[in-house]
């Protein structure tokens, strides 16, 4: 399995985790304790007027408050406390006054509430400084508030956020369901899930398979840790720290097998809920990549490359390739789609479960799909549709045998081209073409090159004029709309255009070489020696 590289190198050595659905090596990751509320959250409640002495850290978290009047109390704590006492046995000794404070302190108490009367009328100034010296939080509680009322509020805390955990998880696990459902399951996953938390993400596999806010480069080490996640076996997840982000990596999919690895990055630790999250996510992720590819796979990218090339197929080779398209009754017949991202973003990762194909290539500006015959219009016109709707415009060829899968492909090219220029999908006409019935195919051809003169040959230049020329005539003329679609600068698109009127001494000013330069185009064959 590869990695590419995802930051700067790690400032420690990276944590491994097996067990379980999220592993230990992700439940302790420096996030307050679930069971916890912010000390300020008890210390901002105007019917305590509480008042601090010694002040705590700003994420210092309490799990309970309790009482207690004990010379050595932390045989019963658990640590976390805010440690009420009224003084009634507290040491006069300073040695054993700072003996109890270090004890407390030890105990990993969060914070001690001295209550005034009925012992004492102020808080020791010895226990002040004491707490002060070894960073121990000292509150001053009044005489008006009980100590059963601190431990309401810090009751009622507690259940305020475990309200407000639960309806994030619920909310959070509904957007990703949704995602999960959608045209594009596996980078809506990655999407939702960095909304959710706030974080970037990418998911890996055999190469990048999506990825959702700004992932960075990852380092050699963090690499080294994708490739042990992911392999058969190996752990269900590593942490590492990344500055200025913690990393997170979990394996997605069975544990006997190969895995894809799911790596998130962000400042602050994960929390309870944002664990929990994750393992929606994770687990939706396992769900899609056992149900139906998500994405594209190497074979799928390769078989659609070789299909398209232009050589002669094996025809041995078609039926086993029903395997990797979706529906249509015909084992014989084929079409082409082209796509392009018209979306807002980055374009996404293709997904086999959109383009009902596996048979992807994704490798070019443009995405190219072998697609079974559907037998109706109707239903490439849906496909055209949903792929719109997704952000995806795209174009399909009429239907072919599998040895004229090249044609298709440029014929599907093409008409993505006219697609753009009407910002509409396209399938070929039904009817067939009147030029088709006066010209044989060898002689449009002939016709076609004679046209086109040196915009005909080879080369590299031949080929960026004539790709120039279709995308201005397609956008009849626009400068801007030409060069956004060739992503060029419009004074080179002005540049290319004069050159093809001086090369084939044309005015394309005139309509009638326009119509006779897109005639030449459309019947030009690229792969032609």
């Amino acid at each position: 399995m590869s990695a590419e590289q995802v930051g700067a190198a790690p400032r420690h050595s990276a944590v491994l985790g097996r067990n379980s659905h999220l592993s230990a090596a992700l439940r302790h990751d420096g996030a307050p304790d679930p069971q916890t509320v912010p000390l300020r959250a008890i210390l901002t409640r105007r019917d305590l007027a509480l008042d601090t002495l010694v002040p705590a850290s700003p994420d210092a978290g309490v799990r309970w408050a309790t009482v207690s009047e004990l010379v050595d109390p932390t045989p019963y704590l658990l640590g976390g406390e805010l440690l009420l006492t009224a003084g009634t046995n507290l040491p006069e000794d300073p040695d054993t006054l700072d003996r109890y404070v270090s004890t407390l302190l030890a105990a990993e108490v969060t914070a001690l509430g001295f209550g005034v009367t009925p012992v004492y009328d102020a808080v020791p100034a010895a226990l002040v400084e004491r707490c002060r010296v070894h960073g121990l939080p000292l509150l001053l509680v009044p005489r008006e508030t009980p100590f059963v009322a601190v431990s309401q509020a810090v009751g009622e805390e507690l259940e305020h956020r475990r309200l407000a955990d639960q309806r994030r998880f619920v909310s959070a696990g509904r957007a990703l369901t949704r995602a999960a459902v959608g045209n594009t399951p596996v980078q809506g996953v990655l999407e939702t899930l960095s909304s959710v938390l706030g974080c970037w993400t990418t998911l890996i596999g055999a190469r990048p398979l999506g990825r959702a806010g700004r992932v960075p480069t990852l380092s050699a080490e963090t690499g080294e840790l994708v490739g042990k996640v992911g392999a058969a076996g190996g752990p269900l997840s590593a942490k590492i720290q990344v500055s200025p982000d913690r990393v997170v990596l979990h394996a997605v999919g069975e544990h006997t097998r190969e895995r894809s690895v799911l790596l998130l990055g962000r400042p602050e630790p994960l929390d309870a809920t944002d664990r929990a999250i994750l393992g929606t996510a994770v687990a939706l992720l396992g769900l899609l990549s056992r149900s139906q590819s998500a994405v594209v796979d190497d074979a799928g990218r390769l078989a659609a490359r070789l299909l398209l090339s232009g050589s002669e197929p094996d025809t041995a080779s078609f039926p086993p390739l029903r395997a990797l398209l979706s529906g249509g009754d015909r084992t014989d017949v084929f079409r082409v789609l082209h796509a392009r991202w018209t979306g807002r973003g980055a374009r996404p990762t293709a997904s086999p479960t959109l383009f009902r194909t596996r048979l992807v290539d994704d490798t070019g500006t443009s995405v190219r799909a072998v697609l079974a015959d559907q037998g109706s219009r109707e239903e490439h016109l849906a496909l055209l549709d949903e792929l719109r709707a997704s952000g995806w415009l795209a174009a399909v060829s009429g239907p072919v045998s599998g040895t004229g899968l090249a044609t298709a492909d440029r014929q599907a090219a093409a008409l993505l081209v006219r697609a753009h220029a009407t910002d509409r999908p396209l399938l070929p006409d039904e009817a067939p073409d009147p030029f088709d019935t006066l010209f044989e195919r060898e002689a449009a051809r002939t016709a076609a090159r004679t046209l086109l003169g040196p915009l005909a040959g080879p080369g590299e230049t031949a080929r960026t004029l004539r790709a120039t020329l279709r995308a201005w005539l397609a956008r009849h003329g626009s400068w801007d709309r030409a060069a956004a679609d060739l992503g060029a600068h419009r004074n080179s698109v002005r540049y290319r255009i004069g050159r093809i009127e001086r090369d084939l001494g044309v005015d394309l000013s005139d309509p009638e070489q326009r119509m006779r330069l897109w005639f030449a185009l459309s019947r030009f064959d690229e792969d032609a020696p």
